[in-house]
């Protein structure tokens, strides 16, 4: 009884989030946590046996993945950190029991981004689950470093212990909206797994920031660099849009979008694709999932300057290209005229 009730009491007063997940198809994955405040990474890996929950739950997460299916991912992710608290919420309480309201912080980048973490292994042993404490990893040096030899701005620096985050957002590698001296920003590190994506979405801002079509260009400007306590450059801080949402998730959820609006985004999206070619700038992915739907203005904005393509958008041959570009422009009206993804 008395177990029941501390479940309740955790069920109750637990904040977490997923801010994170990596692995291999029908493999490991490992899911990063924040959990009152606490860093947790928890591997989870198919069972020995085809009923085992785990093996049912990978192998729909992996297929979501493939298919690019964001709602089937997050509904899947749920399940899965259901599981997770289901057998391991004692372990978890112990390390990180919950927060009193009028004890709750923001943070600022520098402790988000060097959080204390603890490592365990949701193991299934002839359908019996539990939660394994592992020793962490050996410390990693962050690799990435910030190319700056094209630069043609002087970008304010801002050192990751003054910037406050607010909210993570979605997206490959560390994304969040955060406070610089009162005023809203999108932030973006450089990661093992993003470095790459960060690298061209500052060459590109860099090109859109500096054109004299910048002020006409419905795209994220660059707005100053993040620095550690030596001073390497972490990543890049550009305008936060604020949105409605996705262009994909403003469709799926407004049946009744009118089609004099849908035809002015379909043209606002269009005109800017060519401006950003006439400055040499290629989108790289486009899709309706990287355009955003302004809250102030209902005008569309197109963000996501990281590269790479998205299949049923995009041709892997033609990826990062102009015509890869206007492949994803048709295929974006398309999408707008019938409400169909492709």
């Amino acid at each position: 009884m008395e177990a029941d009730d501390g479940k309740a009491h955790w069920d109750e007063n637990v904040r977490y989030s997923c801010i994170y997940s990596a692995g291999e198809i029908n493999h490991d994955w490992d899911f990063t946590i924040v959990c009152n405040s606490t860093h947790f990474v928890v591997t989870v890996s198919p069972g020995p046996l085809p009923e085992d929950p785990t093996t049912s739950l990978l192998a729909q997460y992996s297929k979501a993945f493939v298919e690019d299916d964001d709602e089937k991912i997050q509904d899947v992710q749920d399940e899965i950190l259901d599981l997770v608290f289901s057998v391991g919420w004692q372990k978890f309480r112990a390390i990180a029991p919950p927060i009193p309201e009028d004890r709750r912080s923001t943070k600022n980048l520098h402790s988000d981004l060097n959080p204390e973490t603890f490592y365990f292994r949701l193991v299934v042993t002839k359908g019996h689950a539990e939660m394994v404490q592992k020793d962490p990893p050996p410390p990693q040096l962050n690799s990435f470093c910030l190319n700056l030899k094209n630069s043609t701005q002087d970008l304010p620096r801002y050192s990751s212990r003054d910037i406050t985050v607010t909210s993570k957002l979605m997206g490959s590698g560390y994304i969040a909206k955060v406070s610089v001296q009162g005023h809203d920003m999108c932030c973006k590190i450089g990661t093992t797994q993003s470095f790459k994506a960060v690298q061209r979405e500052y060459d590109c801002l860099q090109q859109i920031t500096i054109s004299e079509n910048a002020a006409s260009i419905p795209a994220p400007k660059l707005r100053g660099l993040v620095v550690d306590d030596e001073g390497v450059v972490l990543g890049i801080l550009e305008d936060f849009i604020a949105n409605e949402g996705r262009l994909s998730d403003v469709v799926k959820n407004d049946a009744g979008i009118s089609e004099e609006r849908r035809a002015r985004w379909v043209k606002q999206i269009r005109k800017a694709v060519a401006v950003l070619h006439e400055i040499g700038v290629i989108w790289g992915d486009g899709k309706a999932e990287n355009v955003l739907v302004g809250s102030r203005s209902d005008d569309c904005f197109l963000v996501d300057f990281g590269g790479s393509y998205t299949d049923g958008w995009v041709d892997r041959t033609l990826m990062e290209t102009r015509a890869g570009d206007d492949q994803a422009v048709k295929k974006i009206a398309k999408f707008l005229g019938d409400g169909v993804r492709p």
